[in-house]
């Protein structure tokens, strides 16, 4: 079998073993001149492959000598604080096309695949927020598996507006306490009045200062029940649209919740005041009224076991921690356990340890070429990535950062068991402009950020020719960063050539950070000065432990502002499909929780205040459990007839769930049927304000389009993931026709087809038959003369 050969037809080929086979018996009975009749066989046999059309697939490089190149410029409502002309300065400095939408919603995803054609190049003069139709993620993947590439403008506001929302659950406990969050955002610095009303009753103001955003905390109680609305009003500017909030919030009577606890603790006072508690030593007989069940510190008994109806049937349920619960209260292997979302034996977050990748993209980088012409950049991207091989990292959860005169996140850790190649497809497709300054401290401090997000044990490596002779200022608050984080850093100097100075050895000097040095073409295997090998730092007496939220996208974590640390706890391992919401610094479970059925579950793993987590019940961490146990409870109010729906924005389709023993009419809505008795509504309100499905309001605010204002800070990021860069005007003037040719290369694959090979040889063949014969007559014609 000839490798890479294929066929256009290959069912032709099951032909051709019974005609050899058939003619090789004609050959061998009754062929008079059996070389006649094989060549007459092998024609035939060539014929037959030639109809099957075998063929190669040939690879080869395409680039435009002309790059096709589109400006994309975004003339939607939010972009009215940026200069409108931006976009026509640089199509005619590059002599690309032009094209523009307008509206006020932002379909920026749709419009990307619109014009990503194949070797093309898209330039995006945009505010980077998509907010219909298909995501700019998903968007810029595909225009890049299509040999597209996009390229963005960095561009600055030079007008100022600022837009105003309320973050919040919709629904509140009558005479509890209501956090809500107003967050002000502005493109340029916004100085002015900040009033909220709750039903129309002003309970706060003040004048507040935005650079960019800023986010104030409030708290209400609602004395009765039923719909209430809050407004939010900033000072009149230059799109009034986004400069009033509104938020309906729904408020129940006080859910029933029984208490299952042997002592009077703090976790009893913290919900004395928030719900309807009923203290108990053991379950009653009938469950049936209380909206959540809590299990303090208790012991496992066979007549925990209803609580698995209870749960299914959507009870709350919270167990929280002591010393005669989970590991400590016989849990394990018990029908309790069962519908927990942890197993209670230690848990082992080996893998839980996070590592994030700082790789410098100054100019200095790109600007530097070693002695065979490959750049420093190129040298840093192939040690990264083999680093990525290393077995010591391959239980790690690892993200990737880079800095120049900004830094960008390009990647949240991800598990690099599963993730090495994605990993690996990022950093070899980074291109910086290669007009970045060296700004290492930006990029340590999104590292940081990154570490503390993750809620785990974290570890560094940072990448760089250490070119900081010029940044006095960088090298000293980088310092700062490295020792305030005080994890294992490594600091690998890159060099074009032996004897190459740098700031690394003085920044490791001063921090107590690992150093290693590769001078081109070094790699792992050739380096003289090996990696140091990880060591396992000495057990310590511990007496407290630090918490830390690990997932911050859910109601319970939210807006938690949780600082306070516990001195002891159960040690268990989550289930698969739990979510772990708080964790020691080393990855174990604090608050886990789960759906069991139609009901939820959380488990706390640690106690009641008593011995273990007395800081955690004082304020503002005490929130932690009061959100644990709204959680827990759902909504209060009764099934039957309940009206669900979160606030919505105009000119965007909005849900409401309805809970319903008929089918609801709703005037201008599309109703669907989800499951017994429960029904979907879907419509479009076409103007802001408040709707009412019975007495359950809905508050529509402005358009999606003024909800973000001024320039997106992920945008860079994204395009850099994707293999584009970002160019300020200047650089896209001089500099943006090179790299669309540069990066109009694409690989395209063509047949090659040799089927006319085969019939060329059929008819050589035929040709010397007939040759072959002609010069046989000829011979016996001359025998035959007289």
């Amino acid at each position: 079998m000839i490798q890479d050969l294929y066929f256009a037809r290959p069912e032709l080929l099951w032909a051709l073993p019974p005609l050899a086979l058939l003619g090789l018996v004609y050959v061998h009975l009754r062929a008079r001149n059996k070389i006649l009749a094989l060549s007459r066989l092998l024609i035939f046999c060539l014929i037959l492959a030639a109809a099957a059309n075998p063929y190669f697939v040939q690879t080869q490089v395409v680039q435009s000598q002309k790059p096709s190149i589109t400006v994309l410029d975004d003339k939607t409502g939010s972009m009215t604080v940026f200069d409108p002309d931006v976009a026509a300065r640089v199509a005619d400095l590059t002599g690309a096309s032009l094209r523009t939408f307008s509206g006020d919603s932002t379909p920026l995803g749709d419009r990307i695949l619109q014009h990503a054609l194949p070797g093309s190049t898209i330039l995006l003069v945009t505010d980077g927020y998509s907010n219909s139709g298909r995501s700019l993620e998903d968007a810029l993947a595909l225009a890049r598996s299509s040999n597209s590439t996009v390229f963005a403008l960095d561009i600055d506001p030079v007008k100022g507006d600022a837009g105003v929302e309320i973050s919040g659950p919709n629904t509140a406990v009558l005479g509890g306490d209501y956090p809500f969050r107003v967050m002000v955002r502005s493109s340029l610095d916004y100085s002015g009045p900040l009033s909220v009303y709750a039903d129309e009753k002003k309970i706060y103001s003040d004048q507040i200062q935005a650079n960019g955003s800023a986010s104030i905390k409030i708290s209400h109680s609602f004395l009765e029940t039923g719909n209430h609305i809050l407004r939010a009003v900033i000072a009149p500017d230059m799109q009034p649209a986004n400069d009033v909030y509104q938020k309906s919030i729904y408020v129940v009577p006080k859910p029933e919740v029984l208490l299952l606890t042997s002592s009077d603790s703090s976790l009893a006072q913290n919900l004395d005041d928030l719900y309807k508690l009923t203290a108990a030593s053991e379950l009653p007989p009938s469950l049936d009224s209380y909206k959540s069940i809590i299990l303090d510190d208790i012991e496992y008994s066979s007549s925990l076991d209803r609580l698995e109806d209870y749960v299914r049937e959507g009870g709350g349920l919270v167990v929280v921690g002591g010393k005669n619960s989970y590991d400590l209260g016989e849990y394990r292997n018990s029908t309790l356990e069962r519908f927990l979302p942890v197993q209670s034996f230690p848990s082992r977050f080996e893998g839980g340890k996070t590592l994030i990748f700082v790789l410098d993209i100054s100019f200095s980088l790109l600007s530097t070429l070693t002695k065979d012409g490959t750049t420093l950049l190129d040298y840093e991207k192939a040690l990264a990535v083999e680093l990525l091989q290393s077995p010591q990292f391959q239980d790690y959860n690892v993200g990737l950062v880079v800095f120049g005169t900004r830094a960008y996140n390009v990647i949240d850790p991800v598990p690099l068991s599963r993730s090495q190649n994605v990993l690996a497809d990022r950093i070899a497709t980074l291109a910086p402009t290669g007009t970045e300054n060296s700004y290492l401290d930006s990029g340590l401090e999104l590292a940081r950020d990154m570490i503390q997000a993750s809620g785990g044990e974290g570890e560094m490596i940072v990448l760089s020719d250490g070119n900081l002779q010029n940044y006095g200022d960088v090298v000293v608050r980088s310092k700062e960063l490295i020792r305030e984080m005080n994890i294992t850093t490594r600091l690998i100097q890159v060099q074009a050539i032996p004897g190459a100075t740098g700031s690394f050895p003085d920044i490791a000097s001063s921090t107590g950070s690992e150093f290693t040095y590769f001078v081109y073409p070094d790699s792992l295997t050739t380096i003289s000065t090996p990696l140091p090998e990880e060591t396992r730092p000495p057990e310590k007496n511990i007496t407290s432990y630090d918490l830390a939220v690990v997932n911050q996208n859910h109601y319970i974590t939210t807006d938690l502002e949780l600082n306070a640390t516990i001195t002891g706890f159960n040690d268990v391992t989550p289930k698969p499909g739990s979510l772990r919401l708080v964790a020691l610094t080393d990855g174990k479970p604090v608050l886990t929780v789960w759906r069991y059925g139609l009901g939820r579950v959380a488990s706390l793993t640690t106690d009641n205040g008593i011995s273990w987590a007395g800081l955690l019940y004082r304020s503002p961490s005490s929130q932690l459990i009061s959100s644990v146990v709204n959680w827990a409870v759902g909504d209060p109010r009764p099934q039957e007839d309940r009206v669900e729906g979160e606030d919505g924005w105009q000119n965007t389709p909005l849900q409401i769930t309805i809970a319903s023993n008929s089918r609801p009419s709703l005037p201008g809505a599309n109703v669907e049927k989800i499951g017994d008795n429960r029904y979907t509504a879907t419509f479009t309100p076409n103007s802001s304000g408040i709707y009412y499905i019975g007495d359950y309001g809905v508050a529509v605010n402005y358009p999606l389009e003024y909800r973000y204002i001024g320039y997106n800070p992920d945008l860079p990021s994204l395009i850099m993931a994707n293999g584009g860069k970002v160019f300020t005007e200047e650089e896209a003037g001089r500099s943006l026709i090179a790299e669309a040719s540069r990066v109009s290369q694409r690989m395209t694959e063509e047949r090659v087809s040799r089927r006319d090979a085969l019939l060329i040889i059929a008819l050589l063949i035929f040709l010397l038959e007939i040759v072959s014969r002609k010069i046989n007559d000829i011979r016996r014609q001359g025998r035959t003369k007289p």
